[in-house]
């Protein structure tokens, strides 16, 4: 019986899982020989190229890189990892511009391909392109496959990547810092700096250049936290004189509140965190009708139809002094929590302002707890507390439990720092356009 005639394409693959296996392994020198006698036999194998390619550019061999990429465009020219090689390659032998367009090539095929993203950042940065180089390292910011703490300690992220991410983390807090400092400065050339002080800590803590000294061990907003300010879980009612003008048109609310509960329309699950994150200490109220909200106010607008259905209660709630930041607050909604139902322990948002309750149906064994200190409802009698304190709040009975929830400022801020931190909010929102999610009352 003859021989079986080799299959050339089956032992170039097989070849070339050993060179891959080699490299894995750190045997660079193993792996680069056997790649080269695969050229010898296929001079086009993409695999082949692109290794031996980075091997010259290691060794500063930037012609021979160059040629070796050119030859695996000419086999896959729809490869976007060898664009971004030719761009590294043309801005090593210094032309930026050559370099940018190779970038751009890459991103064309894969717009998301976050290192091509540095890399073009980074050099946009060195021309002095500065706004096109914070749009690039936005763009790679968002297109980060993991947390950037996760990736530096990736053993499969390159040394020279890794640096990348660092610079861009350091770049986009400071331009960001600057931003939010230009955002403040009207406010600090008229009230002073002294008035704002407070803010400007704000601001630092939460673009890290500062750690938050906390005034109680309960207390960690997850947004943004105030220092300074009394920490206070509960707020006495004697501080808020408007509370008999809402509390007075309790009976009204309620009758439409019976009218949203009848029809169930615009009754939607309060915690709504999608797939990609993960939803740890929600995971039993996600998207669960168990805990749910019928909104009112968001983002400092009224969600229609459910605003029109509620007249007395909008008008209720215009006589307030409720936060008001554009595009972030105020918020207000019913809030309806089902029998047997337990919202775990959680912080809110911020210092600066306060969770306002105003109880329409509470059936015996429901409570919150905020703090150390644990409080029932009592219906048509507003509860008012401070949720950057750790809360949760439960249902213990056979009936539902709903309240309406809204949120005024605190009143231990000056006039100036209400309007810093507005200022401050809304700069922030500009920075992380649809980045939040906020869990942080019911």
């Amino acid at each position: 019986m003859p021989p079986a005639t080799p299959n050339p394409a089956r032992q170039i693959s097989i070849l070339a899982d050993s060179a891959q296996q080699l490299a894995q392994r750190g045997e660079l020198s193993e792996a680069e020989k056997i790649y080269r006698t695969i050229l010898e036999t296929a001079p086009y194998h993409v695999r082949a190229l692109q290794f031996l390619a980075v091997r010259a550019f290691e060794r500063g061999q930037l012609d021979e890189s160059q040629r070796l990429v050119e030859q695996a465009l000419r086999s896959d020219p729809k490869r976007p990892i060898l664009y971004q090689n030719l761009g590294l390659i043309h801005n090593a032998k210094g032309n930026p511009e050559l370099a940018l367009a190779a970038l751009n090539q890459a991103l064309a095929l894969r717009p998301e391909f976050f290192t091509a993203l540095l890399h073009k950042a980074a050099l946009l940065e060195r021309l002095g392109q500065d706004e096109e180089a914070l749009a690039s390292y936005r763009l790679a910011w968002r297109c980060l496959p993991q947390p950037p703490e996760t990736l530096a300690k990736d053993p499969s992220i390159p040394p020279k990547v890794c640096e990348l991410i660092t610079h861009a983390a350091e770049y986009l807090r400071a331009r960001q810092a600057a931003e939010l400092a230009a955002r403040l400065l009207p406010l600090q050339d008229k009230h002073g700096e002294a008035a704002l002080a407070a803010v400007r800590s704000a601001a630092a803590v939460f673009m890290g250049t500062a750690q938050p000294q906390y005034a109680h061990a309960m207390q960690r907003p997850a947004y943004l936290y105030l220092p300074g300010i009394e920490p206070r879980a509960f707020f006495d009612r004697a501080d808020f004189p408007w509370l008999a003008t809402l509390e007075q048109a309790t009976a009204a609310i309620r009758a439409e509140l019976d009218s949203v509960l009848q029809n169930q329309e615009g009754l939607k699950p309060y915690v709504q965190i999608d797939a990609v994150q993960d939803p740890r200490e929600w995971r039993e109220l996600n998207q669960s009708p168990q805990w749910s909200a019928f909104q009112l106010l968001k983002g400092g607008k009224p969600i229609l139809p459910n605003a029109e259905c509620c007249p007395a209660t909008m008008q209720a709630l215009q006589a307030l002094p409720l936060v008001r930041i554009p595009g972030h607050a105020p918020e207000a909604f019913f809030s309806v929590l089902r029998p047997g139902t337990h919202i775990p322990p959680h912080y809110g948002l911020a210092n600066y302002k306060l969770a306002v309750h105003l109880p329409l149906i509470v059936p015996a064994d429901c409570a919150i707890r905020v703090g150390n200190e644990t409080r029932g409802w009592t219906e048509g009698q507003c509860l008012i507390f401070d949720d950057s304190f750790q809360h949760e709040a439960w249902n213990k009975s056979d009936r539902l439990r709903a309240v309406l929830i809204t949120e005024v400022w605190n009143p231990l801020l000056t006039e100036v720092e209400r309007e810093g931190i507005a200022a401050l909010v809304a700069g922030i929102s500009t920075l992380n356009q649809g980045q939040k999610t906020s869990h942080g009352a019911y």
